[in-house]
């Protein structure tokens, strides 16, 4: 799913279910395709995530590290409890934004 707001164009990636091993490929491929975009901010709504395993959270650090490096911002919006335990014990919620909501993700 892309969104594109027209004050401040973002890009909208929402994840449902679970994000492990056995799909991880197919994340990879939905965000190397948004950040080929080289869009100025890629959000990442988790709030529909019930599980995201260290190979789904590989990927995401992946797709923030090339989106620093074309200039652009990756921020993740509404993780269910489960998955931003998982963003605090790895410490991403140290390298990539979290926020509580799409809303405040886009509005700087």
């Amino acid at each position: 799913m892309t969104v594109e707001s027209a004050a401040d164009p973002y890009t909208l990636v929402a994840l449902a279910g679970e994000a492990d091993v056995t799909n991880k490929d197919a994340l990879h491929d939905v965000l190397d395709a948004e950040v080929a975009k080289q869009p100025r901010m890629m959000v990442i709504d988790l709030g529909e995530l019930r599980f995201m395993d260290s190979s789904a959270l590989h990927v995401i650090l992946r797709a923030n590290r090339t989106m620093d490096r074309h200039g652009g911002v990756l921020v993740l919006a509404r993780p269910a409890e489960t998955v931003a335990r998982m963003l605090r014990l790895t410490a991403a919620d140290q390298l990539i934004p979290v926020y509580g909501s799409v809303a405040e993700a886009t509005s700087g």
